[in-house]
């Protein structure tokens, strides 16, 4: 009987802690962390606007590729149909867009997946990096992605 008990408490301390988020979460001290935000829609200021159009958390897919210029990539900016590189992650935002994802040391491309199978990057620098990122040894870099593709400005 005492066996029993003892099982039963267990399980209920397992399912409370479970529930309410008290697990010990795993601890990422090198890669990249940061969120999704959907923008769209007009976003211009304008009369009886009384504030800016700020977005939301959306879940998205996120494709970590190796460090992708235009040319490794078919489609048109902002959005692709096809990464010629290697693809180092996939994975899932959380239901409002945060994620967090463990890296070594290097740069890289971030693309969410969008509908029709289409890759989503709507960053480049002055080389022709698609949504360029660097991770540092050590370091958890902050890279935030705003898809804005049917949003008016």
């Amino acid at each position: 009987m005492k066996f029993y008990l003892v099982v039963f408490c267990s399980a209920i301390l397992l399912t409370l802690s479970c529930a309410f988020g008290t697990q010990p979460k795993k601890i990422i001290r090198e890669g990249i962390s940061g969120r999704v935000i959907l923008k769209e829609g007009n976003q211009m200021p304008g009369p009886g606007k009384k504030k800016v159009h700020t977005g939301k958390g959306v879940q998205r897919t996120i494709f970590i590729y190796a460090l992708t210029t235009a040319a490794q990539a078919e489609g048109e900016s902002p959005l692709f149909k096809e990464i010629r590189q290697r693809l180092i992650r996939k994975f899932k935002t959380d239901a409002n867009g945060f994620f967090k994802c463990k890296l070594p040391a290097g740069k890289y491309s971030v693309f969410t997946g969008e509908k029709d199978h289409q890759f989503f990057a709507g960053l480049s620098n002055g080389a022709g990096e698609l949504n360029p990122v660097e991770v540092l040894p050590g370091k958890l870099t902050s890279f935030d992605i705003e898809i804005n593709y049917n949003a008016v400005y």
